[in-house]
């Protein structure tokens, strides 16, 4: 499964890198899979709506995504994914480079000269980090009225720094919502 999630990123950060998927078998499932994956991905704005169907027969994975800031942020950070959850959406950050499991990297979020320190979790296969529900409340408030987010993720001895668009947010949390499957 951590494959199939992480090529459901793959069409929205880099869509040049996607070939095919791979299915529950391991196996490659062609061109026209990948092409679907790439022609599910809508774009709202610069946030981007994906739907990545279960290999298992479920609810599609829904979630809007955003790409950090490239001439703001260091390489390794891929930018910021809201996805549906049974508890309405997650907050995650996404990497290039994996952390490693079971960690719990520092994170400190900035908008609008207001900054919180929250503890993450790092999610299979360890290029995502999971932020508290906290974050999800800032979400819905605070970060709808500001334009960037700030975010410094230290881990080990390691920093990660960057600046994420906001703009549009309502506007994709609102087509996140509508999407999210029923639960």
């Amino acid at each position: 499964m951590p494959i199939a999630w992480m090529t459901s990123l793959a069409p929205v950060f880099e869509p040049a890198l996607v070939r095919a998927e791979i299915n529950n078998a391991g196996e490659e499932a062609g061109p026209n899979a990948a092409q679907s994956a790439i022609s599910a991905a809508t774009s709202g704005g610069t946030w981007r709506l994906v739907r990545t169907p279960n290999p298992r027969g479920g609810p599609d994975a829904v979630s809007v995504m955003q790409t950090a800031d490239a001439a703001r942020s260091d390489i390794d950070l891929v930018g910021l994914t809201l996805r549906c959850s049974d508890t309405g959406f997650d907050v995650l950050v996404i990497f290039l480079k994996p952390f490693p499991p079971r960690t719990h990297p520092k994170v400190e979020l900035t908008t609008g000269g207001a900054t919180v320190h929250l503890e993450a979790t790092v999610i299979p296969p360890g290029a995502a980090i999971l932020l508290p529900a906290e974050a999800a409340t800032m979400v819905k408030g605070s970060w709808q009225s500001s334009l960037e987010l700030a975010i410094e993720i230290k881990d080990d001895g390691n920093t990660t720094r960057g600046v994420i668009s906001l703009v549009g947010l309502g506007p994709a949390l609102s087509l996140l919502t509508s999407n999210c499957p029923s639960r």
